[in-house]
């Protein structure tokens, strides 16, 4: 367990920079719901669904940013994390549980970062239990 508390030590602010960036880049269908549904996706815009794309975009968007916050201070790494997890886990949970329609493709992407955190933060949790950060060499 020491070489993994080490490891999740070393790569929590790069991993958590890198991959709330990257969830921050869906605040893109908050503000260009259009281009983002036809470019990024892949998928037909449907014109009646642009209030829910623009949600989805702002609060994923929103969740990207809050996961860049959690690398930089720890006490919000707790809340953050819960959160992120929930929210990535039920992601990827939508994505299989839709495999066999055309529109999941547009989302195997995104599904395939929120795995990759969910993942990361099962393991963060069992290695570093659910208590909050508060000394520098934890960051």
């Amino acid at each position: 367990m020491d070489v993994l508390h080490r490891f999740l030590t070393a790569t929590f602010k790069p991993f958590f920079l890198c991959t709330g960036a990257a969830t921050a880049l869906i605040g893109l269908y908050a503000f260009l719901p259009e281009w983002s549904v036809s470019q990024l996706a892949q998928l037909e815009y449907q014109r009646n669904y642009t209030i829910i794309v623009q949600h989805w975009g702002i609060m994923v968007g929103l969740m990207g940013l809050f996961m860049m916050g959690a690398a930089i201070v720890p006490a919000w790494r707790l809340p953050i994390l819960v959160f992120s997890g929930i929210e990535k886990a039920f992601m990827v949970w939508l994505v299989l549980s839709n495999v066999q329609q055309d529109f999941a493709r547009g989302f195997w992407i995104p599904a395939g970062l929120d795995a990759t955190v969910v993942c990361y933060t099962v393991l963060y949790f069992l290695v570093m239990g659910f208590r909050v950060p508060i000394s520098r060499e934890q960051n």
